[in-house]
């Protein structure tokens, strides 16, 4: 399923969100180089050592530091309690996924249901009918088109990918990201939206921001992948406290029929 993943989780549970979870590539991001000509400077702020500039720590900086930490834990604890209020979500969506240039490569709609800890659904029902559905263990991509299922395993899936806090409680995962709320001047709406950074740069998702209604409720989806494609979510018809009778609605398992191929990765 080589086309633009279904959320990246569903993007990986999506790369871009359209395209296949399964078919993610791992990118090889390396950091930016320091020059060896880089220019001295008279600045209090810096020192010269060797070939590079390094900033001095002073007490003001220290201040800075400080603020940042505090910044990033306050964010950290927000999102959580945003987030604990999900402890099951359903709702329609539109997705726009948008190229580095701005251009429209692929739209769809579909259906986002959530369960914590570690389970999702995403449906879509335009253009094509696809299904991924993630049980907690392994990530089942369901092809209907060509008669296949591939299954690989949820933890690698979603490995440094920021759509795990929709539904992951523990601290461990969550300490794999830096979070931030975003102030009035950097938010593109009037939600309350908060960015999420994978610490490390392995991972094919850049950045992921969640946004949220004066309701409290999650209302769009952002996330930028490292070939700078943009899956943009906006969800509708949300609900919190719709019924689950497991045994009969099969959410989060898979049937798999005898005519399909069955490819596992795990």
């Amino acid at each position: 399923m080589n086309k633009v993943l279904p959320i990246m989780m569903a993007m990986a549970l999506t790369a871009p969100l359209s395209l296949s979870a399964m078919q993610i590539a791992s990118a090889n991001l390396t950091s930016a180089n320091i020059t060896s000509d880089a220019p001295k400077t008279n600045s209090d702020a810096t020192v010269v050592v060797g070939s590079a500039t390094k900033p001095k720590f002073t007490a003001h900086s220290a201040k800075d530091v400080s603020k940042a930490a505090d910044a990033a834990d306050s964010a950290n604890v927000l999102l959580k309690k945003r987030l604990h209020g999900l402890q099951q979500y359903q709702a329609a969506f539109n997705q726009t996924v948008t190229d580095a240039q701005g251009n429209i490569v692929h739209e769809a709609q579909g259906t986002l249901t959530i369960m914590r800890p570690n389970k999702l659904r995403w449906e879509t029902t335009f253009p094509d009918e696809t299904l991924l559905i993630a049980d907690g263990e392994a990530v089942w991509n369901i092809d209907t088109f060509v008669e296949q299922v591939t299954i690989i395993s949820q933890d690698q899936a979603i490995k440094d990918n920021p759509i795990v806090l929709l539904t992951a409680n523990d601290d461990e995962t969550w300490d794999s990201f830096v979070i931030s709320k975003l102030d009035d001047a950097k938010a593109s709406s009037t939600l309350e939206q908060y960015q999420i950074v994978p610490k490390s740069t392995d991972g094919q998702i850049k950045s992921l921001t969640l946004g949220f209604n004066s309701d409290g409720i999650l209302s769009t989806l952002d996330m930028l992948d490292a070939q700078d494609q943009t899956s943009a979510l906006v969800f509708s018809k949300q609900d919190l406290d719709f019924a689950i009778d497991t045994a009969k609605d099969n959410l989060f398992s898979v049937d798999v029929p005898q005519s399909y191929i069955i490819d596992d990765q795990r």
